[in-house]
């Protein structure tokens, strides 16, 4: 494993939630972790649109951003479970897929770059959770979180290429709001898709069928927020909710919160550094209500 790590930001965090990008930095600094920017990155790709219209592309785009992690001699920690899995599933495709392998490095050449395979590539849940561990993690926290939180992992979190048990990441997030001394709130329908992917194609429906099932079952909880990894995942509810009153659906208004948010106020930041004028006004005054 090398010694430096690089944060893969994707686009939706930069673009959409600056304050997950500043919390995460936090993070990694409280716990000592040498990490750097990945200069000159794009997306991912997105996983699911372009991965279905041309494959090939979507894995050439995504070993060019592995190979300017190896260039500088970094792994990867990837903050957003959509390009956790276009990466990873770009690296085990060039990994054993000798007919693929040739042909993105034919891609490659053409821009005067290649990827050997020497990184690691790591969700920043999977990060945290085994390379630094729990008790590292608690014995920062100056500030519990000590509120009932429900979960929402995302599809892309259960994906696996080495690993047999697809809850393993899943589990590691509920380990780490748990540590944080949240109180994990179990609705049923926690693996249900939120509907991002439905949305770019049919809005109505995703909320419909997706978004709403879960808000339905989450009334039935004392939940007082939605804890989310991915950022995606989070726009959905975020904005979802906004749209859910427009179809008569009674549903409250949950606050939604990245884990990398959470345990950055767990650490002593206060919600003035968390860009928080961008988010919903339920998330607002969650974070000021507890840590204001």
């Amino acid at each position: 494993m090398m010694n430096r790590q690089a944060f893969f930001l994707g686009c939706v965090i930069p673009l959409r939630f600056p304050g997950i990008e500043v919390a995460a930095r936090r993070v990694f600094s409280q716990l000592g972790i040498e990490r750097i920017d990945l200069e000159g990155y794009s997306c991912c790709p997105e996983p699911v649109i372009l991965g279905l219209t041309d494959r090939e592309m979507a894995l050439a785009i995504s070993a060019r951003n592995l190979a300017l992690a190896e260039k500088a001699g970094a792994d990867l920690i990837v903050l957003c479970n959509g390009c956790y899995e276009a990466l990873v599933e770009a690296d085990d495709a060039l990994r054993h897929d000798e007919t693929i392998k040739a042909r993105v490095a034919q891609l490659l050449a053409g821009i005067g770059t290649r990827y050997e395979g020497k990184i690691q590539i790591k969700h920043f849940i999977e990060f945290l959770h085994e390379d630094v561990g729990l008790e590292r993690i608690t014995k920062a926290i100056t500030r519990p979180v000590e509120v009932p939180v429900a979960l929402h992992y995302g599809c892309h979190l259960f994906r696996e290429t080495s690993h047999p048990d697809t809850w393993r990441k899943p589990r590691m997030m509920k380990d780490l709001v748990e540590a944080m001394g949240a109180r994990c709130v179990d609705y049923g329908l926690e693996q249900l898709c939120c509907g991002f992917p439905i949305s770019q194609f049919d809005k109505n429906a995703a909320l419909k069928e997706r978004l709403l099932p879960k808000l339905n079952a989450l009334k039935e909880t004392n939940a007082e927020a939605l804890a989310f990894c991915c950022p995606a995942c989070l726009n959905q509810f975020e904005t979802g909710q906004g749209a859910g009153g427009e179809l008569g659906a009674d549903v409250p208004r949950y606050p939604c919160v990245h884990v990398l948010e959470l345990l950055a106020m767990s650490f002593g930041m206060q919600p003035a550094e968390l860009c928080l004028d961008y988010r919903s006004g339920s998330t607002k005054e969650f974070f000021e209500c507890f840590w204001g």
